[in-house]
């Protein structure tokens, strides 16, 4: 064997002994690299018990004004009828009047009738504010738990390990923490 195999031998042989003990050195400072969890923030925000409740009472006050608009829909519709009943009694200028006056009572009922959806919409997304402080607060005292360094939401993940899956135990705290959001409704 040649003197300058060996060395050669001898010098691959301490690069390859180098850089095993760099290897087990970072190693040594994190064994398993970035903890991860996922959780899955579509399902959380559908299915707690806040959300639900929550659902549950705009869909009362829905079904409460759409019942008060029909019912003034119904009138402006009978007001409307009574007016072409009196047309043929009633002077061209004060049908004129009437008319104006029924044309803005529907006008009314539109605007009002913005006003209740734009106040719904804005109920619910103070609403869905105050689960989603609360679930941020939840996922972070899981995360810390766990020892997780990252909390990926699972419409970003392709394929994960049940055990890294924390969206159960998510709801599970979050409706204990907040089983219901106080809606301030609007005055009529």
């Amino acid at each position: 064997m040649a003197p300058g195999r060996s060395l050669r031998r001898g010098a691959l042989a301490l690069l390859l002994l180098a850089g095993c003990l760099f290897h087990q050195a970072v190693a040594a400072q994190d064994p398993v690299g970035p903890r991860v969890a996922i959780i899955d923030m579509q399902l959380i925000l559908r299915e707690s018990a806040a959300v639900r409740a929550m659902q549950s009472e705009l869909d009362q006050l829905r079904t409460r004004y759409q019942g008060e608009i029909k019912a003034m829909e119904e009138e402006i519709r009978r007001a409307s009828q009574d007016l072409t009943r009196q047309r043929s009694v009633l002077s061209a200028e004060a049908y004129g009047k009437r008319r104006q006056e029924l044309e803005r009572e529907v006008s009314s009922l539109q605007r009002s009738i913005k006003e209740q959806r734009r106040g719904l919409d804005q109920l619910f997304a103070r609403g869905m504010d105050q689960v989603r402080q609360v679930l941020v607060e939840v996922v972070k005292e899981i995360a810390q738990e766990r020892g997780a360094d990252l909390v990926l939401s699972k419409a970003n993940v392709v394929l994960v390990r049940p055990d890294l899956e924390i969206t159960e135990t998510a709801i599970e705290r979050l409706d204990r923490r907040l089983p219901e959001v106080s809606l301030e409704l609007p005055q009529n």
